[in-house]
């Protein structure tokens, strides 16, 4: 009769194994996932910022200062930013991004949610080990998000030593020089900047 009861625990116990061991299986990562699940959890936290944006007469920047939080959404799929930057005005100005990687199209995206919950892919990156960047460019071709977008903007997000990171957006003049739109220094909550 032991031996009855022991053999129907140990069915049971395979037969219910057997979903999770399966599901273990299928949830198995790419080693590009591996690695952008390790890029991206680098701007997971909350965050000091410094935000500089180009003065419109085209000389020098205006800094002001704020705070971001980045945080895994949608099953950790994504990497959803909210900000909260301080205006010269005196407003607050507010916004909601998401980055994501795709293992099928083998790239990252950085992409706005529409009022229905879509995903817009609004710009497509990849990641330079060698750099320590992750860099963004608009997507061009069909599913474009506008067709007047600046083919030469690019966004990276450049990752320091110190765990910090700085996000900078930049385009290029039709002689190939460098012009800085935006910057924004992410710096950890009470730590002191220059």
């Amino acid at each position: 009769m032991k031996n009855l009861f022991t053999s129907v625990l140990v069915a049971v116990l395979l037969i219910g194994a057997t979903p999770a061991t399966q599901a273990q299986q299928s949830n198995k990562l790419t080693f590009k996932q591996t690695t952008a699940n390790k890029v991206l959890d680098r701007i997971v936290g909350d965050w000091q910022v410094s935000h500089y944006v180009k003065k419109a007469d085209g000389e020098g920047l205006t800094e002001t200062k704020g705070s971001a939080k980045f945080s895994k959404a949608f099953h950790g799929n994504y990497v959803q930013e909210r900000y909260d930057l301080s205006q010269a005005d005196g407003s607050i100005l507010q916004g909601e991004s998401y980055i994501r990687y795709s293992d099928e199209q083998d790239r990252y995206e950085y992409v706005q949610l529409d009022k229905k919950g879509k995903s817009i892919v609004m710009m497509v990156g990849k990641w330079s080990k060698k750099y320590d960047t992750l860099a963004f460019r608009p997507l061009n071709g069909e599913g474009q998000w506008s067709n007047k977008i600046d083919p030469n903007l690019q966004c990276l997000y450049i990752f320091k030593h110190d765990g910090t990171f700085i996000r900078l957006t930049r385009t290029f003049d039709k002689h190939g020089n460098c012009i800085v739109l935006t910057q924004d220094h992410y710096s950890y909550p009470g730590v002191a900047t220059l």
